[in-house]
């Protein structure tokens, strides 16, 4: 009963939390290699979508050679199902990425972010943060930069700046296309554990989770934040349904910051 609970509450929390596009007036991303799709079979009871080939995933970026960054609830989900790591697999092509070929990396290993919590029913989750450790280190590939700790809280007009937003969900048909694309998105409000942006140009949505929100500070750009939900503007069951603003859980914050470099020390 106990596991069936934990079942419930996650799906709970993505049912209403998350709904049907993935990323909204995006276009097909060729220049962020560090972003990728943690990708696992579909035994979660998930119909209705195509074109993942038996597979689902979340998004999320690659921060060490072996240390792939992405949303706790993901993880759980996996976890909840009884998806063991050696059945998911990271990848990072730009097109296509449910084709099982040599791009695909093995996991090893995951770990949720203490204090993690969903909350059926409520959104943004707590300590929305996990990692998927790489069975081998990806030298070919570099890491995001992470924002240094408390760099939103000083960054000059927030609120008119506009975040690059990236992941591989479902498209407005319910199709995994495989494709990994970026969006822009404005800057709606920050509090002291989420960066919440906007629809507006673009935005993230299902299976985007996990997924990087990135801000350019003079001339660098660092990932800023790892999306935790997207309000819904209609049915999480309806293909015609939309979704809103998203609440990313800042990376900047040094809870979070300790918890990926602890992972990073671990996992060289």
């Amino acid at each position: 009963m106990k596991r069936q609970a934990f079942v419930f509450s996650i799906i709970a929390v993505l049912g209403c939390s998350i709904v049907a596009f993935a990323i909204t007036n995006g276009a097909i991303d060729t220049v962020h290699s560090y972003v990728g799709a943690v990708i696992a079979p579909n035994i979660y009871g998930f119909t209705g979508f195509t074109g993942g080939n038996g597979f689902v995933s979340c998004s999320g970026t690659l921060v060490s050679p072996r240390v792939f960054l992405t949303a706790g609830h993901c993880i759980a989900l996996q976890i909840a199902f009884g998806v063991t790591p050696d059945k998911a697999h990271v990848a990072f092509d730009a097109t296509n990425v449910y084709q099982p070929s040599n791009s695909w990396h093995d996991v090893s290993s995951w770990v949720i972010m203490p204090g993690f919590k969903a909350r059926p029913g409520e959104f943004p989750d707590t300590n929305d943060v996990a990692v998927a450790i790489l069975a081998e280190p990806i030298y070919g590939i570099t890491p995001a930069r992470l924002a240094p700790v408390g760099l939103l809280d000083t960054f000059p007009g927030l609120s008119k700046t506009t975040v690059s937003v990236l992941g591989y969900g479902l498209n407005e048909q319910s199709v995994f296309t495989g494709n990994r694309l970026i969006a822009a998105s404005g800057v709606i409000d920050l509090t002291d554990s989420f960066l919440k942006t906007s629809h507006l140009p673009g935005g993230q949505c299902w299976f985007d989770s996990g997924g990087p929100a990135l801000l350019v500070d003079q001339g660098i750009e660092y990932q800023v934040g790892i999306l935790a939900a997207v309000e819904g503007t209609g049915s999480s069951t309806s293909v015609n349904s939309g979704c809103s603003n998203a609440y990313q859980t800042r990376v900047d914050t040094p809870a979070v910051q300790d918890f990926i470099q602890a992972q990073i020390a671990a996992n060289p």
